[in-house]
């Protein structure tokens, strides 16, 4: 009997098998890009997925070498784009290949209304409509110019409050990754969200943490607070501050981004205070969900190469005016002055080595949804209903855009002019914040501050790590999936070793109406921010 029930047994799977095979291929309609990893059908691709995230893509361009292919999954496909000369075409087509529906989906995850959701899900391909417009509508307030500089000197406040603090203690232990996400949220909420900013409480600034690292987990489930009830109780918390927030008003002395997104909300689409308070979660994961991890890198590769250090200390130097400042106590006392704003014309080691670590740290998969079938460069069919990528990780490891030293880390790569006869960076490449009408409206921000607080950091203090005195470079195997920079495993335990203790400083921000030149798009509009 049991021969019998094995035989059966096999027989039965290996039916399944060539079925699903047949399936497979008999819906892979020949104009799509060709399907991979199809020796288990439906079924291939999730294990690499899973299990070596950002990497497997890598891996499956240097193993296959095409400019696009097909994974197919259970119920799905999804077309992954390795050719840079392809992403033009690509944004050509954003209205069909869509980033919005899945900002619209983000509605159901921070727990909006029914109604509001739909609100967000109509109109998908029309900027008339609620997702496409709303970040055309706030760019005045992110684009270079008094709003935004706002923004960046209060977050800047917050960083020179900071090292002050930390200056008076004299020489302190602190875990990297905690440390540089705790100045992150307080100086971004309070930036953004003003004098009633709702994460001032510490138990609303955990409660987010502990949201936000599941924000991926708790979209799979229909009914949160029965599946995933640590999840779904963090949300509410985050939700019932911002709620309590916009009853009392806190949006009337916030950034001009809030008040933008409150227009465009409440006054255009007539959300409801609830409702549009549960979107600021959703923003909240915008303005800290990439920039937390970000600072850390960027600080981590500064501080662990010596060259890089001597190279950015060395032009920030420049900047700084020395003083003596009359003490009733001590008779004069030395002060240095320095205007953060200065940073963005004269320091360009600086900026090119916070473009290198987007470049060579960012794990964004810049997904989109098809929303009608699409033929690609008139021969590559796309489907409607099916997930597009374009990887950072994998455009920003290529060869053909950025050298054949694309796998290290090059501070330099940004502001070395090319030899005779080599080619420029391959700037289209550049994925870290999204590209053509998907470019993150917040990318001026985030940049001004990652920058100034690094700034102060390498002007004021020598970081070292406590094992040995020896940087090692971190793992981030458990990194959340949806994080678009890698949270890295264990914290990095460093000391933090006044440069100057009796020195005073004096930081400010006169503010500018110049972009950072971070991306192609800036670049192309000559400085001002691209609209």
């Amino acid at each position: 009997m049991l021969p019998a029930a094995v035989s059966y047994a096999f027989g039965g799977f290996a039916a399944t098998y060539l079925f699903l095979l047949v399936l497979l291929h008999l819906t892979q309609d020949a104009r799509e890009p060709p399907a991979i990893l199809t020796e288990i059908p439906f079924l291939g691709p999730l294990v690499g997925m899973i299990r070596e995230k950002s990497r497997f893509y890598i891996r499956l361009r240097d193993t296959y070498n095409l400019p696009i292919y097909t994974l197919r999954l259970p119920f799905s496909r999804i077309y992954v784009v390795n050719a840079t000369e392809l992403i033009p075409a690509l944004q050509k087509q954003w209205r069909l290949v869509s980033f919005g529906s899945f900002a619209a989906g983000a509605g159901s995850v921070v727990g909006m209304s029914k109604e509001a959701v739909e609100v967000m899900h109509r109109d998908l391909t029309s900027e008339d409509g609620f997702t496409l417009s709303w970040p055309k509508y706030v760019m005045p307030a992110m684009a270079p110019g008094p709003s935004l500089d706002a923004m960046n000197r209060k977050a800047i406040e917050v960083f020179a409050g900071e090292t002050e603090k930390l200056r008076a203690k004299g020489t302190v232990t602190i875990g990297l990754r905690e440390w540089s996400r705790a100045v992150m949220v307080t100086s971004t909420s309070e930036a953004v969200w003003g004098l009633q900013n709702p994460y001032r409480d510490p138990m609303v600034a955990s409660a987010w943490k502990t949201f936000e690292a599941g924000f991926l987990t708790i979209s799979m489930f229909p009914m949160p607070s029965l599946f995933v009830p640590k999840l779904f109780r963090a949300r509410e918390i985050a939700a019932t501050a911002m709620v309590d927030y916009m009853r009392k008003g806190g949006h009337q002395t916030a950034s001009g981004l809030v008040q933008k997104r409150v227009e465009h909300h409440q006054g255009i689409f007539k959300l409801g205070v609830e409702d549009f308070a549960r979107g600021e979660l959703g923003n909240t994961f915008a303005v800290l969900g990439n920039t937390t991890p970000c600072a850390m890198w960027v600080l981590y590769h500064i501080f662990s190469d010596d060259q890089v250090l001597t190279d950015i200390r060395g032009e920030l130097s420049t900047l700084v005016h020395e003083e003596e400042k009359d003490d009733e106590e001590n008779g004069t006392t030395p002060v240095s002055s320095i205007d953060i704003a200065g940073i963005k014309s004269s320091c360009p080691i600086l900026k090119s080595t916070f473009q290198e670590t987007l470049r060579f740290r960012a794990v964004n998969p810049g997904p989109r949804r098809l929303l009608e079938d699409v033929l690609l460069d008139g021969k590559i069919l796309l489907k409607k209903g099916s997930m597009l990528m374009i990887p950072a990780p994998v455009q920003h490891t290529d060869v053909s855009a950025w050298g054949e030293n694309a796998h290290e880390f090059d501070h330099l790569r940004f502001v070395r002019k090319p030899e005779p006869g080599q080619k420029r960076l391959n700037r289209v490449a550049f994925r870290a914040f999204g590209g053509g009408h998907n470019l993150c409206p917040g990318r001026h921000f985030a940049s001004t501050e990652i920058m100034a607080l690094a700034a102060l950091l390498v002007l004021q203090f020598d970081i070292v790590p406590v094992v040995g005195g020896k940087w090692v470079e971190p793992t981030w195997e458990n990194s959340p999936m949806q994080s678009g920079f890698p949270v890295i495993d264990n914290d990095i335990d460093v000391e933090l070793q006044p440069r100057d203790p009796s020195r005073k400083w004096r930081v400010t921000f006169s503010g500018s109406d110049e972009a950072m030149d971070i991306v192609s798009e800036d670049i192309t509009a000559g400085g001002r921010g691209a609209m």
